[in-house]
């Protein structure tokens, strides 16, 4: 009978613990945006900067170890730096979803 007791109680601190990671996740919420531009760098730099296909402007894209530098930029007003080579059948005009994680 004692065991018993034992096994319940850890079911229910398990069960708790299970409710507590479902309710206190993060929302996430998903967006519908289209590409407006797409950044690409013609060489490897400290701070390497990207030029638009469209536009022609230059931004500043983050550094990776290993992968060539590339952006995408949004109507929604962000950017992304991506790798290129993964992303690099998207085109100006595609429209996809966006996810993100809303804190605090």
């Amino acid at each position: 009978m004692e065991k018993l007791k034992w096994k319940l109680a850890l079911f229910i601190i398990c069960l708790a613990v299970l409710a507590g990671l479902i309710f206190f996740q993060r929302p996430v919420s998903y967006q519908r945006v289209k590409i407006i531009d797409k950044f690409y760098t013609p060489n490897r730099k400290e701070m390497p900067v990207a030029t638009g296909v469209k536009t022609k402007r230059k931004i500043k894209v983050a550094p990776t170890t290993t992968k060539p530098y590339c952006a995408i930029a949004f109507n929604n007003g962000k950017t992304l730096a991506i790798d290129c080579d993964t992303y690099l059948n998207f085109k100006i005009g595609d429209k996809c979803t966006s996810n993100t994680v809303e804190t605090g």
